[in-house]
């Protein structure tokens, strides 16, 4: 039988080459996307003519990305775990800058978790904070783009786009995952399912389960808290507009004057809820080519270049969860070496 350093060199050897495939699939995703010409660099270099839309799509994206983390926060508060809003924005931008430069694996919500279970106790209510809130942004991005089909059908605008084939087939996956994400939050908020002898018997089979049941009381502590529950779906649904609009500023800074605002407030969620699946490091080659697609639906050219502007954006405003990350690990460091020395101290007297 294998021992103890083995299995744990093979869990790491089998991690990193995970790892290597994942990058090696953005590589091959960035290489299609310019060999078949869904990206083109010039249009990309055109950008740097017109300072004011990336400026303003970069402060509306900051905007969006602190209310983001002020969402958190309220979630984090109805676990009993009430860290200072300067606290929660930084660890919110030391989570955008992992989710950029780590695949799947380990994403920025698992560093997110990591920093306040370590600084704050409370594993399961921390976790559930984190994953509530991923659920949360997932779900208002899917309700964006469900409400504005409805808008534009009742209103009849765009009604030559959304009778295409591929944009109507997308409009029916955004209305059925809403049904979908809204059933299974009702369940998971209700104490009567909690209490069903046919979830408990479904829970028992489950591996680990007596740790999924303390996250599931931790959910049910949002049910206790409607009103914050409610503030923290208003503040995800306010943060999807100067979203939106950072993309709407990036595809006019490519030249695109076809698209409306009600096309912009479909395809940017569309695009978002893509760029979220733990395919590649920040979603980069995944996203651009499914935004050519989408744009391409509603016969613009410019999806690609607009998902790599926004990447860029995205990545500059993580980089302040870089130099965070440092400096906080140098000082935590710092306070660990510190303590061992007084420690050894103590015990040599």
């Amino acid at each position: 039988m294998p021992t103890e350093p083995e299995k744990k060199g093979t869990s790491i050897g089998r991690r990193r080459l995970i790892i290597a495939i994942k990058f090696g699939l953005v590589a091959g995703l960035i290489w299609a996307i310019i060999h078949f010409g869904w990206l083109d660099l010039s249009e990309l270099t055109s950008v740097a003519g017109k300072p004011f839309h990336l400026a303003l799509a970069a402060a509306l994206m900051l905007v969006a990305l602190l209310l983001t983390a002020l969402r958190w926060r309220m979630l984090l508060a109805v676990q009993g775990v009430r860290p200072a809003a300067w606290e929660v924005i930084r660890l919110s931008f030391i989570g955008f800058f992992f989710s950029n430069v780590i695949p799947g694996g380990v994403s920025g919500d698992a560093v997110k978790a990591y920093y306040v279970v370590r600084e704050h106790g409370k594993t399961p209510r921390a976790i559930t904070s984190v994953l509530v809130d991923r659920f949360i942004g997932l779900y208002t991005l899917v309700l964006t783009a469900s409400a504005t089909v409805a808008v534009c059908r009742l209103s009849g605008s765009l009604s030559e786009v959304f009778a295409r084939p591929r944009v109507l087939m997308l409009c029916w996956i955004m209305i059925g995952l809403a049904a979908g994400m809204t059933l299974f939050s009702g369940a998971m908020l209700s104490r009567r399912a909690k209490e069903s002898r046919a979830f408990n018997r479904l829970l028992d089979r489950l591996p680990f389960h007596k740790y999924i049941s303390k996250l599931h009381d931790a959910i049910l502590l949002y049910r206790d808290n409607k009103g914050t529950l409610a503030c923290a779906l208003a503040l995800s649904a306010a943060a999807q507009i100067p979203m939106v609009l950072v993309i709407l500023l990036v595809g006019k800074a490519l030249g695109d004057g076809g698209l409306s605002i009600g096309a912009y407030f479909f395809l940017a969620p569309v695009g978002l809820v893509i760029n979220v699946i733990p395919i590649s490091p920040g979603g980069v080659g995944t996203t651009e080519g499914a935004l050519e697609f989408l744009f391409g639906a509603f016969g613009s050219t410019i999806g690609a270049e607009a998902a790599a502007l926004w990447h860029v954006l995205f990545f500059g405003w993580s980089l302040i969860g870089m130099v965070l990350y440092i400096k906080g690990k140098k000082a935590y460091d710092a306070a660990a070496k510190e303590t061992n020395a007084l420690g050894e101290i103590g015990c040599g007297s």
